[in-house]
């Protein structure tokens, strides 16, 4: 059977509040020192997984009591000596490769400094993580009639490894792209890199309205704490999808934008009877798409640091692709906000944007 660790955090004081009620009564500011004090420990046990190759798996996850922005913000060293002790409870539990969740793959130069002070295998899960949102923002905007060759693709957070290859991967396809980022220089290489892959030019730029403004079609991957996009900034009709955890969809898009599709990236069913047996805002049998790749690396007995650091090759995200394949893990769906979409979910979407495009009052 195959053994793999999955490392996660509270995204929010919310989330602390689901066990410890208290935090909700506290400042902010305490249970952040609570958590900054506190070792990482065992929150579940996954099990029920297997593929169809009949191959099974289990694995733990493994709590990192750290929040976005300290993980951001404390002393790295601080944060990668927390994380390195959560991999060696892995380890300790015959755990042969572990999956680094959320913002704990953004430190030590995208895991690379963890794997090399630990003697099991990591990955990011971002191979995974891209050709899923890949896979969904297709199927999002065939359901939308939105004609990929002519539309515009806004990439936000460009520059980092699942926004630089989905840029990539998708130039060939869609009639413009835009690519949004923090800094000029990372952008112009990466321009550079999509022109050379697919001889498609690229738009840059830092300003994330103005992109967002002129995009049929969005893929935000961020990892910025706060919402970054807004309900003013999205045409009529659009879809989003959202990789980013925490979200970098606003919530009030939900509530003021009913004619803009915003999917959640990398949502998967797990083959078998599987139970990640921890509330992780997800139905039973479904996962994030980091968690399933290494759910898959350990079905398939591949225990080697897989995705690290930034640059993630188009040949490595195709053989994720049939690794998932084989082992019969997919797209759950479109799913929005926590919730699965239905068909008469999507026509209303449409017949709003519709409504909205005829009299151009986005908001």
């Amino acid at each position: 059977m195959g053994k793999f660790g999955f490392l996660v955090h509270p995204l929010s004081i919310e989330d602390i509040a689901k066990k410890y009620k208290i935090a909700r009564k506290v400042s902010p500011k305490l249970v952040a020192g609570v958590l900054k004090r506190r070792r990482p420990f065992v929150i579940s046990e996954a099990t029920g997984i297997r593929s169809s190759t009949g191959a099974e798996a289990k694995g733990w996850f493994i709590a990192v009591p750290l929040l976005p922005h300290q993980i951001l913000e404390l002393d790295e060293e601080f944060v990668i000596e927390k994380i390195v002790k959560a991999c060696k409870i892995a380890r300790k539990r015959e755990a042969r490769i572990v999956g680094l969740g959320a913002f704990t793959a953004l430190v030590g130069n995208g895991g690379r400094r963890i794997a090399d002070r630990i003697d099991i295998a990591v990955t990011t899960g971002n191979t995974y993580t891209i050709v899923t949102a890949i896979e969904g923002i297709k199927r999002a905007a065939a359901v939308m009639d939105i004609n990929l060759s002519e539309a515009c693709l806004t990439v936000v957070g460009a520059t980092g490894s699942i926004g630089s290859a989905c840029a990539q991967c998708l130039a060939p396809e869609v009639g413009e792209l835009r690519l949004v980022g923090r800094n000029m220089e990372r952008l112009e290489y990466l321009v550079g890199e999509v022109k050379r892959i697919s001889k498609k030019d690229a738009i840059i730029s830092t300003d994330i309205s103005a992109c967002v403004r002129e995009a049929d079609v969005i893929i935000s991957v961020t990892g910025a704490v706060g919402d970054v996009i807004l309900p003013e900034d999205i045409k009529p009709g659009a879809v989003i999808c959202d990789v980013a955890r925490p979200r970098d969809v606003s919530q009030r898009v939900a509530e003021a934008r009913g004619d803009v599709l915003v999917i959640e990236g990398g949502i998967v069913n797990v083959p078998g009877d599987a139970d990640l047996n921890f509330d992780f805002g997800l139905p039973k049998g479904m996962a994030l798409a980091c968690m399933a790749e290494t759910m898959i690396l350990a079905l398939e007995g591949r225990y080697e640091d897989y995705t690290l650091g930034k640059d993630i090759s188009v040949e490595k995200i195709g053989e994720m692709q049939e690794l998932a394949k084989k082992h019969g893990f997919e797209l759950a769906g479109l799913r929005s906000f926590d919730k699965a979409m239905t068909p008469a979910q999507i026509e209303e979407v449409k017949k709003k944007a519709r409504s909205r495009t005829r009299g151009q009052n986005w908001i």
